[in-house]
């Protein structure tokens, strides 16, 4: 192996433009901190859709821009195929750029931080909230959700009927009413 394979140039790389994504990658950030500030402020009631809507919006056009960032060819390399003295095929500067850490990986930074983000894994954190998440939902409702199905309470039947316990199609059915409830709700609010 040669070393100018090995060696590292780093006046190859478009410094302006990893910055510029380092900058919109924050605001990104900020964005969906926002977002979610505006939506857990109010512990028992959601804020106004309007407001909602525009912090959502807002991270869409952001994550849109951010994502035409990432395949825009070089402004240089741009120009220069408009003059026609430039390549005809266009490249973004990011897709020649392989990242590699200066040093080695322990086995458990790889197996905690590095295989969840290579294999899209949900984090620990992420599956609790979920959990946590399906258990109050299921808490507020009649057929108790899956923990329902899995437990088998029966859920309470209209008079003169028996109840042989909670199927799956039960909840799906309680499930679409709470979605045409807060459909209904919503259409209303605005």
């Amino acid at each position: 192996m040669s070393s100018a394979e090995t060696t590292f140039d780093p006046s190859s790389l478009p410094v302006a433009q990893i910055e510029s994504l380092r900058f919109k990658t924050n605001q990104m950030i900020e964005s969906i901190k926002a977002l979610q500030m505006t939506i857990d402020f109010h512990p028992t009631a959601i804020s106004a859709w309007p407001d909602i809507l525009s912090k959502y919006n807002l991270l869409l056009s952001q994550t849109h821009n951010f994502s035409s960032s990432l395949t825009t060819p070089l402004p240089s390399a741009a120009a220069a195929r408009v003059n026609g003295a430039g390549p005809s095929s266009s490249s973004s500067p990011f897709e020649k750029i392989a990242l590699h850490p200066r040093s080695s990986v322990t086995d458990i930074q790889l197996d905690t931080e590095i295989i969840p983000l290579l294999r899209n894994q949900q984090t620990t954190d992420v599956l609790n909230m979920e959990n946590e998440t399906v258990r109050r939902l299921s808490e507020h409702m009649v057929t108790r959700g899956s923990l329902g199905v899995l437990t088998g309470v029966p859920i309470p039947p209209p008079p003169g009927a028996t109840s042989f316990g909670t199927e799956y199609e039960d909840v799906l059915q309680e499930c679409a009413q709470i979605r045409g409830d807060h459909d209904r709700r919503a259409d209303r609010a605005v």
